[in-house]
């Protein structure tokens, strides 16, 4: 039960901080601290030495997540955020974060990682055309969709305590 609560906490703890903050955060500082728990909170097979998240397209959150995960680790691991431009970098990631602004490009993203356990996360629902995970503010609150059948594709597993903060599908 102690174990169980160690890596259940944080996430509780994280979703009560994400709608008690406010307008503390910006929202890519938000989704920042999302998808870092996501890293934490998703099993990764392979060992590479660092983890890279790559950012598909303009956006804010590349700054977001340079500035909140600077000098985190992932299972011992160091962080790399990039800003990847074509579909081979995106295979070289372990997660892609596609922005709305970049939305056409799901299905092309989504057959370039095919087998390379790339967690893909979007915004704008993208979940139904391919992604892993998307954002979504509901309530005004920063929440997530999960769809288990794409990450079980990508090679992937979700923990129980990641499994139940998120809206699945």
């Amino acid at each position: 039960m102690r174990c169980r609560l160690k890596y259940i906490l944080p996430l509780i703890l994280l979703a009560y901080s994400v709608s008690s903050r406010g307008q503390a955060s910006t929202y890519g500082e938000l989704q920042a601290a999302y998808i870092f728990n996501f890293a934490k909170y998703i099993k990764w097979p392979g060992n590479a030495t660092v983890f890279v998240i790559g950012v598909a397209g303009e956006t804010d959150i590349l700054d977001a997540l340079q500035t909140t995960l600077k000098g985190k680790k992932v299972g011992g691991r160091e962080i790399e955020i990039r800003t990847i431009a074509t579909l081979e970098e995106a295979a070289t990631c372990r997660i892609v974060y596609l922005p709305a602004s970049n939305s056409e490009a799901i299905v092309d993203l989504r057959l370039a990682v095919v087998g390379k356990n790339v967690l893909i996360v979007s915004e704008e629902d993208l979940i139904k055309r391919g992604a892993c995970i998307s954002f979504i503010v509901e309530d005004e609150r920063l929440r997530f969709k999960l769809r288990k059948a794409a990450l079980e594709a990508a090679g992937l597993e979700a923990s129980e305590g990641l499994l139940k903060l998120a809206i699945l599908l």
